[in-house]
């Protein structure tokens, strides 16, 4: 008898706690996988500051959430790498502004002897992001603008972050990716940049969705706005993103 009351008594007690989590109200974000480390952060100090809130994420290439979110994914708020990815976002599309600038570099392994894009001809093995991904437009745009001639890439990857992986898994001897990789990871590879950094530049795009616009669950605009608040783009401009204006 003693032992089934002591039993219930901790049931008993574990009931709010569930009936707690249960409760939490949830914000999804789709974004694209560049931003997955300040993002993360940015949620967590959101959710300890506000407990019952839990911010749901899906991090890929832009392209790819934004044909996901076209066909019924249901996301709160989608941040793309470029417009238009943004704009291939039929829910979202129409609340959007412009965030953050990332900007493509020639990412070499820091004891390289890679000086240029103009190295990349002959045995020398690189890859880039697929042509349909911002990652793999900015890349075409700041190899036209550099105007030199390459060999052709071992590979067209879908997303910016399976092309830096391959790079530090020692693949490939270079990769075009976002600058933002080699700033949070100075011990093992570095930068060489293009000549035309508008050319290599992508503008970042942050919607939210229609649904998003009510009253149904307020909390989808308050993490919208603290996304845009100034602790926020201070941790992105700490990371190499380019940050039109603080607030």
């Amino acid at each position: 008898m003693a032992s089934f009351l002591m039993s219930v008594a901790v049931t008993s007690l574990s009931l709010p706690s569930t009936a707690m989590a249960s409760s939490k109200t949830s914000v999804t974000v789709f974004a694209a996988s560049s931003l997955q480390e300040q993002f993360t952060q940015a949620a967590r100090r959101f959710e300890r500051a506000n407990p019952m809130v839990r911010i749901r994420f899906s991090f890929g290439s832009s392209t790819t959430l934004a044909n996901q979110i076209a066909t019924g994914a249901p996301a709160d708020i989608f941040v793309a790498a470029d417009q238009v990815s943004m704009r291939a976002a039929t829910d979202i599309s129409r609340y959007t502004s412009n965030y953050v600038t990332n900007q493509v570099v020639l990412a070499i392994p820091i004891h390289s002897t890679i000086a240029s894009p103009s190295d990349l001809t002959g045995n020398v093995i690189w890859l880039q992001c697929a042509h349909s991904v911002p990652c793999g437009a900015a890349a075409e745009r700041a190899l036209a603008a550099e105007g030199v001639t390459t060999n052709s890439p071992v590979s067209l990857e879908t997303s910016d972050s399976t092309t830096f992986a391959k790079l530090l898994a020692g693949a490939v001897d270079a990769a075009i990716v976002y600058k933002t990789d080699v700033i949070a990871n100075p011990l093992k590879v570095r930068a060489v940049e293009f000549k035309d950094t508008s050319a290599a530049s992508t503008i970042y795009r942050i919607g939210i969705s229609q649904r998003g616009m009510t009253l149904t669950n307020p909390w989808v605009k308050k993490f919208f706005r603290y996304l845009k608040s100034s602790s926020v783009k201070i941790s992105l401009k700490r990371a190499g993103f380019q940050v039109d204006s603080i607030r």
